[in-house]
């Protein structure tokens, strides 16, 4: 079966969900909440089945694509979400989140997935990059909560209790979903360095060649592992982790935008 078909409805089941948690904003029934959430489930069946296919029939060089890349940051990022979600019952995340995967998922409908220059990806190589995703959309999670923690937090000191914040768990609560969801963002882009040193020695002999994107890479990782030092033993609380969870996904746009998506076509280039 063609992996567009499942492009196509993945595309159409994150534009409900969107809809519904942006209809959920506005009217604060759970129930749209409810088929927004359902929607994002169903859309991350097809998202995944639209890449197995995509890899099925391109090999795993077609990940190096940008309808591979897309494909795989939409699912990512619905990945993300459902887990915190499901755990912690932030239906309002959902308005956050959803547009982005829907975002990823429509531009993956119009771009290229045949892959111009064939390379081994293998087994590490596949973990690398879905690692990869997977912490990129994490520390998205938590900086998109750090924005909503800064304007619940103005809102609470000026006392203007709004409607939009009804739905809201308090700000410590948020504080600690934004910690977890660094955590795990962490995790999984220490597990991607690795595997990527691991998939360099096979594909070029050596772990580490100060390829732009190992520095740019290694560079973010030592940003978060200060924001989690400073969380932790240094009282870095509130606000300010809430700003430095910002810095710390700037850094990352820049990682991806600067290398992943601009750069001249390399091993790490998703122009195809």
């Amino acid at each position: 079966m063609s992996p567009e078909v499942f492009i196509y409805s993945t595309a159409v089941l994150y534009g409900i969900s969107t809809l519904h948690y942006l209809l959920y904003l506005i009217f604060r029934k759970e129930k749209l909440a409810t088929v927004g959430l359902y929607s994002a489930r169903f859309g991350f069946l097809t998202n995944l089945a639209a890449l197995i296919l995509l890899v099925l029939r391109n090999g795993s060089e077609s990940l190096f694509t940008p309808r591979g890349a897309f494909l795989l940051f939409a699912l990512s990022i619905v990945t993300i979400y459902l887990y915190f979600s499901t755990k912690h019952r932030l239906s309002l995340s959902g308005a956050f989140l959803m547009p982005w995967a829907t975002l990823f998922s429509f531009v993956a409908s119009l771009v290229s997935g045949a892959p111009k220059t064939a390379f081994p990806v293998g087994i590490v190589g596949m973990v690398h990059i879905v690692s990869a995703f997977l912490g990129y959309s994490a520390f998205i999670f938590g900086a998109l909560l750090s924005i909503l923690y800064l304007i619940f937090e103005n809102h609470l000191k000026k006392k203007k209790f709004s409607v939009f914040f009804q739905k809201l768990p308090s700000l410590s609560l948020i504080e600690s979903v934004i910690y977890h969801a660094v955590a795990v963002g962490f995790f999984f882009i220490t597990v991607s360095m690795f595997a990527g040193a691991v998939w360099s020695e096979k594909l070029f002999g050596t772990y580490w060649s100060w390829h732009p994107k190992q520095v740019a890479t290694l560079i973010s990782w030592f940003v978060y592992a200060g924001i989690i030092h400073l969380y932790l033993y240094g009282e870095w609380k509130g606000k300010r982790f809430c700003y430095l969870n910002l810095l710390g996904l700037f850094i990352i746009v820049l990682n991806f935008l600067g290398v992943n998506l601009l750069s001249s076509k390399d091993v790490h280039s998703f122009k195809g």
